[in-house]
């Protein structure tokens, strides 16, 4: 019984609210491609200047 409860409130909700359902999911997925992107780029950076000092410092020897 609860299982077709669901059932038939899931497809009333999706009827309803679908559209903006699709599009808030969408921004949630762009959001977390930004933050994903950003994280990767702060990575980076930070081994560009381990490496950075690492060359210096050969360097001074």
């Amino acid at each position: 019984m609860k299982q077709a409860q669901v059932e038939v409130l899931k497809a009333k909700i999706q009827k309803a609210w679908g559209a903006k359902m699709e599009k808030a999911a969408d921004s949630v997925i762009e959001a977390m491609g930004a933050q994903w992107q950003s994280l990767l780029a702060q990575e980076n950076a930070k081994a560009q200047l381990k490496e950075k000092l690492a060359a210096l410092w050969k360097e001074a020897r």
